[in-house]
């Protein structure tokens, strides 16, 4: 503070805790400092806040009452063409960057004018100075006359005699800015070389915090809008802090260059893989239901809060954006295809190995079953080979020739009947006489005795066909016909 009884304004954050408003508070004669004026800029979150700057006076007892505003919309750079640039910024050429605007306007109301600030190099110092016009008079005569009022305002006549102001810093290395009046030249033909009166020092903004009043010096401008020429000092200083003296992307709300475009992809997760891998955690009997399909709403067509784009840096970002997603479809779709070769290489393999298995598992069982029959053989011929007796040796003695010069064995001999057969009783009709030959045994007639050799006929032995052989050599054992014991 030079002097508490100067007018002093105080650039404070604001009391409602929004950070990118403030407060700007006033102290005099030694006085506590009391809320004066509001400083109000745009919600940097909102997309009409992008790439431009802009500030605002309001009344601090009266929010409605607007004083004067500043937007501020920078040049851009224009983009570069070179191939090793746009190679190295992932194919989109690099981003444009603001220019620092050369000069800036103050709107004014009540009455309505504007004021533009230029920006200069002192010729002496080379140090920065901005440059400001303010007319003497800003409002009209009152006048009864119709002519009068058809008349435009004397802040937009050229003939309104100005005052020139400017803002100039101390020193290259200070941080204190001084407003002063330039002084009036009073040479008779108007001329700039000599009897020029000095500049008079009206303000001075102390650390760029707080802006002091020489309330002294002010009483010799002769303007008519003294609170006019303070809410332009006010809007100049603060711009003069927070555009020249600031970081310009902070300052015009210049959104950040995207890592990704750099060539630096985030990791994200495949929706390939998302959709393919279904949960395993969940049992069927637990898995939720599933909801009934909703019906479809009727789609309402949002209206999209931000404007067009009316700056190369908004166009550069959409561009960029778009190229982004781009590579990055081209990238998921190159890895969906990478995912489904690897799972059908996987698949492949899996049902080869299966079948290897199978076909081991197959031999193996052939394998086994060979065993196994092997071994029931050789159990079944032990068994057979325990379990059958031993038979006698037929002999080869009775062999008879036959046509076809085989040898069959001879049927075995007829057993004679036993020494004692059964006897039926005797009976009246079945006595007969003693001596018949030809009575049946079995109802007792003759005794074996003299029955036995009239048995049967005998059967004379054929001769060979050949006549190779003679007759039997045992001439003695002849076939006989068997005759019937009932008959």
């Amino acid at each position: 503070m030079i002097d508490e009884n100067l007018p002093t304004f105080y650039l404070r954050p604001s009391s409602d805790n929004v950070k990118h408003n403030a407060s700007v508070l006033l102290s005099q004669y030694g006085s506590e400092a009391a809320p004066a004026y509001s400083l109000r800029h745009p919600d940097p979150a909102s997309p009409g806040s992008k790439n431009r700057y802009a500030v605002a006076l309001y009344d601090s007892y009266h929010p409605d009452i607007l004083y004067g505003e500043v937007l501020l919309i920078p040049e851009w750079t224009q983009p570069s063409l070179s191939q090793e640039e746009i190679r190295r910024n992932g194919g989109v050429p690099p981003a444009p960057q603001p220019i620092l605007p050369s000069s800036f306007v103050i709107q004014l109301y009540n009455p309505d004018q504007q004021i533009v600030v230029q920006q200069g190099l002192s010729k002496w110092s080379a140090t920065p100075q901005w440059v400001f016009e303010m007319p003497q008079q800003s409002f009209r005569q009152p006048s009864v006359a119709s002519i009068d009022r058809t008349q435009s305002d004397p802040t937009a006549s050229e003939t309104t005699p100005k005052l020139r102001f400017k803002w100039k810093k101390e020193g290259r290395l200070s941080k204190d800015y001084v407003c002063s009046l330039s002084g009036k030249n009073t040479n008779p033909d108007g001329s700039k070389r000599k009897n020029r009166e000095p500049d008079i020092t009206i303000s001075i903004f102390k650390h760029l915090k707080e802006i002091t009043m020489y309330e002294p010096n002010l009483m010799r401008v002769d303007i008519e809008d003294p609170k006019g020429l303070e809410v332009v000092m006010l809007l100049s200083a603060i711009v003069i802090r927070e555009v020249y003296n600031g970081n310009m992307r902070d300052t015009f709300n210049v959104s950040d260059i995207p890592r990704r475009l750099s060539g630096e992809t985030a990791p994200r997760k495949n929706s390939y893989e998302r959709t393919r891998r279904p949960r395993t955690d969940v049992l069927p009997s637990q898995a939720p239901p599933q909801p009934p399909h909703p019906r479809p709403l009727l789609q309402v067509q949002t209206i999209n809060p931000r404007p067009p784009p009316t700056d190369p840096r908004s166009q550069w970002e959409i561009d960029a954006e778009t190229a982004r997603l781009k590579k990055e479809v081209e990238r998921e779709e190159r890895e969906r295809r990478h995912a489904e070769h690897a799972e059908t290489k996987r698949v492949k393999k899996m049902l080869e190995e299966e079948e290897r298995r199978a076909r081991l598992k197959q031999l193996e069982i052939d394998k086994e079953t060979e065993r196994l029959k092997r071994q029931f053989e050789r159990e079944q011929r032990q068994a057979h080979k325990n379990n059958t007796p031993s038979l006698p040796v037929r002999p080869t003695a009775n062999l008879r020739p036959n046509f076809t010069g085989l040898n069959y064995p001879q049927p075995p001999v007829q057993r004679p009947h036993s020494a004692n057969p059964y006897r039926p009783p005797a009976g009246p009709y079945l006595q007969g006489p003693a001596n018949n030959a030809s009575s049946s045994v079995f109802f007792g007639g003759g005794s074996s005795s003299n029955s036995r050799p009239q048995e049967g006929r005998r059967v004379g032995s054929k001769p060979s066909i050949f006549g190779l052989l003679g007759r039997s050599d045992q001439s003695g054992q002849r076939l006989t016909k068997k005759q019937s014991a009932v008959f």
